[in-house]
């Protein structure tokens, strides 16, 4: 099975969002997620706005240094533009995604949305090529 890997600054909240939101779209296709830098627990609004979906949220955040890149097919950087990060894989595509951390609900609901949009259009892109 071909894998995707969402990356942010702490594995927090976007890239959780995309990888639940990903993993419930995809069938042909598995997508983790990691953080350029070191938390410890996932943001509580995401899992309570995951979980009104019915989607689980990963319990741990974890680091890009606890995966192989190479063993996946196309890294995804939601970061914003200022923050993104650059990694050595050989596919690499980068959404320049606001980090909601610490700012209101809508804001958490809104990036949602937008992450639920291109996640919706990147499964539909993936599953046609494979």
């Amino acid at each position: 099975m071909k894998k995707v890997l969402f990356v942010c600054i702490h594995n927090t909240a976007r890239s959780v969002m995309a990888e639940a939101l990903f993993n419930f779209m995809a069938k042909e296709w598995r997508a983790e997620s990691a953080g350029v830098e070191k938390a410890e627990n996932v943001d509580p609004v995401v899992k309570r706005l995951l979980a009104e979906r019915g989607l689980n949220a990963k319990e741990k955040s974890r680091t890009i240094d606890e995966v192989n890149l190479e063993e996946f097919d196309l890294v995804v950087t939601v970061c914003e533009e200022s923050s993104c990060v650059v990694l050595p894989a050989s596919k690499v595509e980068r959404w320049h995604i606001e980090d909601p951390a610490g700012k209101s609900e809508e804001v958490y609901r809104r990036v949602l949305a937008e992450i639920e949009e291109k996640v919706r259009a990147l499964v539909e892109m993936l599953e046609k090529s494979s």
